[in-house]
């Protein structure tokens, strides 16, 4: 099928339209939001880098050009965040308005559960170590994109424990969990867990 909808013998690419119309509610929303993470990584700036190299020009300070860029995306965002502001003022149908603005959200909601999966990952490294771990997130993480077909989950995660604990020797402390076990279990199979 082509993009016409008519049958055709030649591979057609059929793209999808990234360019749609953002509703400004939408844009002046998703701009305030970022123009507030902005803000408080100007606040985190100074206390996050190091001191310019002594006897060297400011503009060779690590805070320097971040805190430029956050400071024009703050600005940028403000300018958007007060047409926000003023749409919201004027706007007839606060419902709909405020369907227009939540627009810039709809797709996050999917992201945001699997960062906090992720987030559950890494307490887990800490404390049942990196390969039971890692497992177990990797067979979550297929179930709940709804695949059913483990094994290949299986095989991926028993590679990337081979890969970065074997070939790369990426070094974790033994967890709390390996720790109450005997101490041969901890000495013979610590290098993998």
């Amino acid at each position: 099928m082509s993009a016409h909808g008519t049958p055709s013998s030649e591979f057609d690419i059929v793209e999808d339209d990234f360019d749609a119309e953002v509703p400004p509610p939408a844009e002046g929303l998703a701009a305030l939001v970022l123009t507030l993470v902005a803000l408080v990584l100007l606040l985190l700036a100074p206390v996050a880098t190091r001191l310019p190299p002594a006897g060297k020009g400011w503009y060779l300070a690590p805070v320097t050009w971040p805190a430029l860029c956050l400071g024009m995306a703050a600005v940028a965002g403000i300018v958007l965040g007060r047409r926000l502001w003023t749409g919201w003022r004027t706007a007839t149908d606060p419902a709909a308005f405020r369907g227009q603005a939540m627009w810039a959200f709809g797709g996050i909601g999917q992201a945001l559960e699997y960062g906090l999966w992720f987030c559950l990952y890494l307490l887990g490294v800490s404390y049942l170590g990196f390969a039971i771990a890692t497992i177990a997130f990797l067979q979550f993480v297929v179930w709940r994109a709804g695949l059913r077909g483990r094994r290949w989950a299986l095989t991926v995660a028993v590679a990337i424990i081979l890969i970065f604990r074997l070939g790369i020797g990426l070094w974790f402390p033994l967890p709390p969990m390996v720790q109450m076990l005997p101490a041969w279990v901890g000495n013979t199979f610590g290098a993998v867990l």
